[in-house]
């Protein structure tokens, strides 16, 4: 993954911090699918415990290659207050 953003002349340590923050939550898509696929058999207290986890790590790594890779900032693109301090 490094690689490829290299080839658009994108400094080393960028492409090297971009490839970490897409790779780094790859056990978390693995407990996603995993999740999903047995979801009937997991109690309402073991999804939760699952999407604050997922929560928790992966939308900060989204969100850190989404500006290293030059797309653009963070936006409340549905518009319910995630700039907020309050939690509801």
């Amino acid at each position: 993954m490094r690689i490829a953003f290299e080839e658009i002349e994108e400094t080393s340590s960028v492409a090297h911090d971009i490839a970490f923050h897409m790779t780094d939550w790859l056990s978390d898509i693995r407990d996603l699918q995993e999740t999903y696929s047995n979801i009937e058999n997991l109690s309402s207290d073991e999804i939760r415990s699952f999407v604050y986890k997922f929560l928790a790590h992966v939308p900060n790594h989204l969100n850190a290659a989404m500006k290293l890779s030059g797309i653009g900032k963070v936006e409340d693109v549905f518009q319910v207050g995630i700039f907020e301090d309050d939690y509801k």
